[in-house]
């Protein structure tokens, strides 16, 4: 699309229209993943893990083991898709087919693109969400209404790396090891030491201090305190807000800034 032909109302929408546009040529890939991800994660670890663990006893958990873990699978899943999403398909967007370059020819600004594009991957993982939350509903893991507030909190969880990753993204000049680093040496501690299997109280304490630091941690508390009906105080739950929510204003902030950087070169 051209300056001359791209419309005078162009606005993060516009952005995000094409997204689902381009989204219509691989749906049936994103149905596929979207439903047996979360089914398989339910059935393996939930069903099959959680049966182990139940014969043993709950201990501290109070709970069957897979209504404990259910949570932290919904908002693992959305921070692992938000990162996939903004890390190669942006590396695409700037370097290989050069879409954003395309874009910043029109009316819209470097950030009225990268809104638009996170815009697109919170939608996405909204939907995908609440596709987990009704598996999770289907072997018996939601137990309370209340674990409906778990997909706009898998939703905030995810975009809230998301935002950071996508400012990494359009530092990056040669994609090399960048992306790969992000992914084994970032997500994966994450989904494994944010209490997503366990208590955190079971780490050491400097275990306990890499899952405050994270964003999974604070999301899966979250979800799991929705998916229990409630237990954490107030404050807790503010605190855990604001945190995920600061972790998104400034991943946004330095998203915009670098796209602005990258895209008017």
């Amino acid at each position: 699309m051209s300056a001359a032909s791209a419309p005078t109302g162009a606005s993060i929408w516009t952005v995000v229209e094409y997204q689902v546009r381009l989204a219509r040529s691989f749906w049936r890939s994103i149905l596929i993943v979207g439903v047996a991800t979360p089914l398989l994660y339910v059935l393996a670890l939930g069903v099959g893990l959680g049966t182990v663990v139940n014969r043993n006893g709950t201990g501290e958990l109070g709970v069957p083991y897979l209504v404990f873990v259910a949570p932290a699978f919904l908002t693992a899943a959305a921070l692992q898709i938000g990162a996939a999403d903004a890390s190669f398909p942006l590396m695409g967007g700037f370097k290989w087919a050069r879409t954003f370059h395309g874009m910043a020819a029109t009316p819209l600004s470097p950030a009225q693109i990268c809104d638009g594009q996170l815009t697109w991957i919170a939608i996405r993982l909204f939907a995908n969400s609440a596709v987990y939350l009704a598996i999770m509903a289907m072997f018996g893991a939601a137990r309370s209404p209340w674990i409906l507030l778990a997909v706009p909190i898998a939703t905030l969880t995810g975009i809230a790396f998301a935002a950071p990753v996508a400012a990494f993204v359009a530092t990056i000049e040669r994609e090399g090891n960048g992306l790969n680093v992000i992914f084994r040496f970032v997500v994966t501690p994450m989904f494994l030491f944010s209490g997503t299997f366990y208590p955190i109280s079971q780490l050491p304490q400097w275990g306990q201090w890499l899952a405050w630091v994270s964003p999974l941690w604070h999301g899966t508390e979250l979800a799991r305190d929705s998916a229990l009906g409630g237990g954490l105080s107030l404050l807790a739950v503010l605190g855990h807000l604001l945190y995920l929510v600061l972790w998104f204003v400034v991943g946004l902030q330095l998203a915009r800034w670098r796209f602005r950087v990258r895209l008017t070169k």
